[in-house]
């Protein structure tokens, strides 16, 4: 479906009839309830406020979350208090993070149980002698 496009046009001064106006809101119905194009490609369209998404979004191309304090957020089964957030803290240069083409679980530091890594004991430890 294409831009919204309203057929119906009213000058100041001129009597608005109702078929008219009961026609414009049937073209927007039609296309909001359709596949609604908000703009063509190349072009900006700008949401002030909240966009809100209640089914599945794709997003072809680059995404990017400006300003400070943006950030991803994960909300469980129920809406509540508490999320999951990912944000990165303001870059002082170009930087790039690359997740893993596999399965599992991403790790943090806290995460570490304190093993130390010495190269002696650990090659001693985790050496098969023939």
């Amino acid at each position: 479906m294409g831009a919204l496009a309203i057929t119906n046009s009213f000058s100041a001064g001129t009597t608005i009839v109702a078929a008219d106006m009961n026609e414009n809101f049937t073209d927007v119905y039609d296309w909001a309830v359709g596949s609604p194009t908000l703009s063509a490609s190349g072009n900006t369209t700008t949401v002030s406020g909240i966009l809100t998404v209640s089914e599945t979004a794709n997003f072809y191309g680059n995404v990017q979350l400006q300003g400070a304090g943006a950030f991803l957020g994960f909300e469980g089964a129920s809406a509540d208090a508490y999320e999951t957030l990912l944000k990165a803290t303001g870059p002082t240069a170009g930087r790039t993070i690359w997740l893993p083409d596999n399965d599992g679980t991403v790790a943090l530091t806290s995460d570490i149980t304190g093993t130390v890594w010495d190269d002696q004991s650990n090659i001693l430890a985790n050496s098969v002698f023939n």
